[in-house]
Parts: C-alpha cells; structure tokens; sequence
C-alpha cells in the first residue's frame, strides 16, 4: 500500500522504558531487547492512572523511547476498546497522545462502531450478511479484493479505521531500529483478532513472517501497507507532523494507474478511511486504487513503483506498448499543461480568447475520460464550470458543476475546496466570482486605457485621430510556442483522439 520516503536522524544513546510506578525498567520488545540508557516516562502511571485525563484515556502507555535533543519522548499508546474493542495504537509524543484523546473518535464511540468489516475469526465475520466484496486470491498479485456484485460508481465500498498511526517524528528523531520496536511493540498491544489481521499483510517477501524478527517484519509491513495521512486539524499541536497510517482491509487493495476506487480520510470524527467506487464496477472485477499519482508518464509511474513499492506495474495502462504507450503519455502531459494553463487566473489566461479558454476545458475534459482517470475526472469538470461561468454560458457552467459534484463528492468530500466552489456555483452561477471574468476584466481594462488616451490627449493639449490612443474592445490572442506542449501539439493531440473520443 501507499509509502513515502522518511528521513531518520540517527542518534546515539537509545532509549526504551516502562511507565511503571516512580521508576522505569528494561522493556524486551520481542528479539530486539533494548537496554535503558536514559530512563524517561511520559507520567508517573499507577494501577489505576496517571491523573491525566488525556493519557488516561488510553489503555497502554509504553514503551516510551527519547534520544538526547529530543522535546519529547515518543511512546506507543493503544486503546483497545476503540472502534467497539478492534483497537488501535498510535506511536507518538504524549502532548499529541491527549489531543487525539479529545477528538471525536475517541469521545464518541458511536461514530466508530459499526464502521469496519468484521474481525476474521469472530462470530460477527461468520453471521450471513450482504458481501459487496471478496478478499481472494488474485493471479499475479497475491491477496486482492474482488467485487462480488454489481457496484455503482460513488458508492461506499468498505471503511476502515486505523491499526497503527506513526508519528514522522518518530522517523525524524529516532534510528530505524528504534522506530521499528515502538511500531512492533505497536502492533503486539492490537487485540488479538486484530492483531492477525496486521501481521498477515504483505510483506512482499513469503518467507518473511518466518525467518524476519518482529520488529523488522512489522516495519516492513507498515512501510509497503500504510498511507499518509495530513495532520488532523488547526488544533493538533503537532500538525507540522504528518502520520504514517495503516489501514489494514483497505491494505488487502491492489494497485492499478487506472483504478476503479478512491480512497478518501475522513477526519477526526472517525479516524478512518473510506473507499469508494470512481466507476461503476462489476462482478468479479478486482477492486483496485492508485498507490501514486497516476498523472505521469509511464516511465516515471514504473520508476516510482519499483522504488517505493519493490515491484513493477502490470496493469493495462502500463502494459501498452509503442504508439499507444506514447499516445497516453501524451495524453497525460496534454493534461497537465492544460490543467495549469486553466487554473491560472491571469498572466496568459488573460490574454486569451474565451474560445481558446472553452476549447481547452472541453479537451480537458475529454482526455481525463480518454485516459480513463475516472478517479481525478471531477478536476476537469470543476475548470470546465469555471471557463463557462467565466464565458458568461451560465447553463453550460451549471452542467459541468454539477458533474463535478457528482462525480467528485465521492472522492475527496464535500468539505474540498473545489466542491465547496462548484456547489456555489450550482447554486447561483451569476453570483459566483467567476461570472463573466473575462468580459469584466476586459471592460474595466479599456476604461483604464480610454482614461490614460484622455489623459494624454489633454497634457498635449491636442485632440486625437479617431481611433487613435485606445483599443477598439478586440482581446489579443497570445501565441503560445510550438513546443512539447503548446497549441499545435494539443491541437494535434485533440485531432488524432477526436474519432476515438467521439465513438467512445
């Protein structure tokens, strides 16, 4: 699943401790026993506390580990009664500990109960219920999820909330042996059911749950499972940090360029990841997200695969080979050029005629659907509603705002910028920002030059020929270079994939 690149800082002195009454002892985490050089605890915890609410809400509050310049010490806190008793542990300092203990995930268990898939191996994954989905063997691939009826695009397929949650402190202040035994001892503190569920996840090596020692094996399953996460909100006193999160049903996905799902977070209320369907999908069709971004070429999609994931892509848009592969990395370049002329909101934009402005959002359009990115279409839409808005066609901008809403919602919540916008807009396309742009910066440009041609006009002290010292209302088209991505080669683009589009 999603990684990222972390830097560690190696430090000397490492430490590990137990949060016990007035003192801290040697903690033996598995095959890695770590000796106390520096014992330090996040608070004196006794049986029945540390009277502190925030780390009072936590089930576990050890071992704890801190090198010398550190702020803090780094400690895995687990809950196991969170999300109904499946669990979760976070490796963090114990500042952020209180304040993920005061979000609404942890202060209202309701918002978590029901969220997950059953546990394998307990009596809720044996109880007869509706299936939109199989975790089965996929040729190739190994596990992988398996659409089991017929799912319509937009719909929630499986939720899931996090196992283990890093800090990037702790790959920042900690050597990688010691971040790996807060991320084992993370893992072993999970209830037990759960607890499996994490530890049979690939490890892209057989062998490894066998022959690895735990913290190795764990950390090698966090770094090929796990996603980003951003910081949570304003309030998170740490939020310049991000978390390494596993997800660990949603870990069981496969990877495609041209997947058929998106993952969305959704927040603090719940801590958890939800997958939906960016189209429609069909029986037997394996469920499949993208772990990277899938605008770019082929070469450096795979170059990125085999850096971050050990393995290369094998999915049809990377299995294409001459004339197609070098049509669909055009496609993809046409897309973000277009993209970035089309989000620019002066400069060249205002330069440009609205029917250059119209007929780049239509190609937008129609190479996002050509590329099959169903997952980012929605981008397009949201700039093709904003070029016809800013054209004053108010129906045509409404039709494509509600595009965006459609198919966009789904993949990256309502609370995003861009469907934030388009709901506006929807709502009342004369009211938005973007009504008539072009025609209103163009009228207040020539009363600018009409004021300058008076001006000048009475410093000399002369009247001038008609049509002199002002512009007649025509918008100059600015050229744009014939380069790798200019005008002639979009239009290029366009004309060799318009039969195609169009029979589509």
């Amino acid at each position: 699943m999603r990684a990222s690149l972390r830097s560690s800082l190696l430090l000397s002195w490492p430490l590990l401790a137990c949060c016990e009454p007035h003192h801290a002892s040697a903690c033996d985490l598995g095959d890695a026993p770590t000796a106390v050089a520096w014992p330090v605890c996040p608070a004196v915890c006794e049986n029945g506390g540390c009277g502190d609410r925030g780390l009072d809400a936590w089930t576990h509050r050890e071992p704890c580990l801190r090198n010398p310049g550190s702020e803090q010490p780094i400690c895995v806190f687990t809950d196991i009664s969170f999300a109904g008793g499946r669990g979760i542990s976070v490796v963090t300092t114990p500042e952020r500990a209180r304040y993920l203990a005061s979000i609404p995930a942890f202060t209202d268990p309701a918002n978590t109960r029901v969220l997950n898939p059953p546990l394998p191996g307990t009596p809720e994954a044996a109880a007869p219920r509706t299936k939109l989905y199989e975790i089965r063997e996929v040729p190739g691939k190994g596990m992988g999820v398996v659409a089991t009826t017929f799912i319509p695009r937009g719909s929630l397929i499986m939720a899931n909330t996090a196992s283990v949650m890093t800090d990037y402190r702790a790959f920042n202040e900690l050597t990688k042996d010691q971040y790996a035994a807060l991320q084992a001892a993370a893992a072993s503190q999970l209830p037990v059911a759960h607890r499996s569920l994490v530890l049979n996840l690939s490890a892209h090596d057989p062998a490894a749950a066998s022959t690895l020692p735990q913290p190795e094996l764990v950390e090698r399953i966090m770094a090929i499972n796990s996603f980003d996460i951003d910081p949570l909100s304003d309030a998170d006193p740490e939020r310049h940090y991000s978390f390494f999160t596993l997800f660990p049903d949603i870990a069981r996905i496969n990877h495609d360029c041209r997947p058929n799902a998106e993952y969305l977070f959704l927040g603090p209320s719940t801590l958890a990841q939800a997958i939906h369907a960016a189209r429609d999908i069909y029986p037997g069709e394996e469920i499949s997200v993208s772990y990277l971004n899938p605008l770019q070429t082929r070469a450096k999609r795979a170059a990125r695969m085999r850096e971050t994931w050990g393995f290369d892509c094998a999915c049809q848009a990377c299995s294409l080979r001459g004339r197609l592969a070098r049509e669909s990395d055009e496609r993809v370049e046409a897309i973000g050029w277009l993209h970035g002329e089309l989000s620019e909101w002066s400069g060249s934009r205002a330069e440009r005629s609205e029917r250059d402005d119209l007929a780049m959002a239509e190609l937008l359009v129609a190479l996002y659907e050509l590329e099959r990115l169903w997952c980012l279409v929605h981008e397009g839409y949201v700039l093709a509603a904003l070029a016809h808005n800013a054209a004053g066609s108010a129906w045509d901008a409404m039709r494509y705002a509600r595009r965006a809403l459609d198919w966009g919602v789904p993949m990256v919540g309502e609370e995003d910028e861009d469907m934030k916008e388009m709901a506006k807009l929807v709502e009342s396309p004369w009211g938005h920002w973007s009504w008539r742009w072009r025609r209103e910066r163009e009228r207040k440009r020539q009363e600018q030059e009409e004021a300058m041609a008076k001006r000048r006009e009475t410093e000399k002290g002369t009247a001038a020929e008609p049509g002199k010292g002002r512009r007649q209302g025509t918008v100059k088209r600015v050229e744009v270079p014939d380069g790798p991505l200019g005008y002639e080669k979009v239009r290029e683009i366009l004309k060799r994939n318009l039969e195609k589009y169009l029979g589509s």
